[in-house]
């Protein structure tokens, strides 16, 4: 598995690497990953952009730990916080991530794109979501990758390539 930050340690996101994952939607991490942003050591603060998304996942008090105090997490500190989302074993890490990938890849790619437009939507704005917005929800179903997964459905098709994967 290619390491993202470029370079050196999967294991330990420090840094940039941190600030990557700040925006992934699943982040796994292994039993001895270690998680932290200690720019202040090196004279510097943290971006705006990725203090604000690490402030979205974590929260005040662990944003301070991170950035005032240099504090590392380790992966049952950083999954306890919600920087991760699972703990695997260290050997697992590389299969696990692949196996996540090819979970993800099997849904539909417009109910991904909604799935993850509500959840940021919901993330920044917990309010009542006002009936228009449910409704623009609603409109996969005029499409056809949805009558094809509706029809797979009803016939008990597990698998089924998708009309948006097909034109792909």
């Amino acid at each position: 598995m290619p390491d993202p930050g470029g370079g050196g340690d999967r294991r330990r996101l420090h840094g940039r690497r941190l600030e990557i994952a700040a925006v992934c939607d699943l982040r796994i991490g292994g039993e001895s990953s270690r998680f932290g942003a200690p720019v202040g050591r090196h004279r510097f603060p943290l971006a705006f952009a990725e203090t604000q998304a690490l402030f979205r996942i974590v929260g005040p008090a662990t944003m301070a730990e991170l950035l005032l105090e240099g504090r590392i997490l380790d992966a049952r500190e950083a999954f306890a916080e919600g920087l991760i989302t699972r703990v695997v074993p260290d050997a697992e890490l590389a299969s696990e991530a692949h196996a996540t990938t090819r979970r993800v890849c099997e849904n539909s790619p417009l109910a991904s794109r909604s799935h993850e437009q509500q959840i940021r939507r919901l993330t920044l704005d917990s309010s009542l979501v006002p009936p228009e917005e449910w409704m623009r929800v609603y409109a996969f179903a005029d499409s056809e990758d949805y009558q094809i997964g509706y029809r797979a459905f009803l016939s008990k098709i597990r698998r089924v390539l998708s009309a948006a994967k097909r034109e792909a």
